[in-house]
């Protein structure tokens, strides 16, 4: 069935908006303004969603307000609100096992130890399309992974992350299709930039690398 619905994933608090998690929500938030559109609060699907045209082909953007491991339960509400099936939505998700500045299309699988992505699928099914981001793996395997996908994504990484060409990917499958798209966007390309070396990335921001903190574990 075509795509005719993009959630980004993350937590709505406004404490998590920069972090690992959230990276479906800041890349839903790029698609919007490339889209000249806003999203606004809509009570009855509880989501921050707004009506546009991608490529010239009409589509329906659209961010939970809860957190992500409810994002099933969330999406079940969207999708009823705007009367699409789960096989109509292209989902937006960090990845741990995709390294920064890389993402990749693809439809089925686990979950892969992503909360959100679970919830989904044990709330709604398994047939959305998924655009993964890669957010990197933790630097230290003892590390917690909900205080490490709850950190805050470091300037370099973010960097990395925006530079990819979702946009592109996200309009190519909405006018030539799934399987043309991945053909395109599911090369293994070279991120821009190291994000262990991108300091200069760092030092024009004036933003130091941010110290990964512990958070409420619920939210991831």
């Amino acid at each position: 069935m075509p795509i005719k619905i993009v959630i980004g994933l993350g937590n709505a608090e406004p404490q998590y908006a920069l972090t690992r998690h959230n990276v479906g929500a800041i890349l839903l938030g790029e698609l919007a303004s490339d889209c000249g559109v806003r999203l606004e609060y809509e009570k009855y699907s509880n989501a921050y969603a707004a009506k546009c045209r991608i490529a010239n082909v009409p589509a329906v953007l659209a961010f939970a307000n809860g957190y992500m491991n409810l994002s099933g339960q969330n999406i079940k509400k969207i999708l009823a609100f705007y009367k699409f099936d789960i096989s109509e939505t292209l989902v937006i998700y960090d990845d741990i096992a995709l390294e920064p500045g890389r993402m990749k299309l693809n439809i089925g699988g686990s979950a892969g130890g992503h909360n959100g992505v679970d919830d989904i699928i044990r709330h709604c099914g398994n047939t959305f399309l998924r655009l993964r981001v890669g957010i990197g793996a933790k630097p230290d395997k003892r590390m917690d992974l909900a205080e490490y996908v709850l950190g805050r994504i470091p300037t370099c990484d973010l960097i990395l992350i925006k530079s990819l060409k979702f946009k592109e990917c996200i309009a190519s499958v909405l006018t030539m299709g799934v399987e043309a798209a991945q053909n395109i966007f599911n090369r293994r390309e070279k991120p821009l930039a190291s994000h262990a070396d991108d300091k200069s990335a760092l030092k024009q921001s004036g933003e130091p690398l941010p110290e990964v903190s512990s958070m409420d574990t619920d939210k991831a």
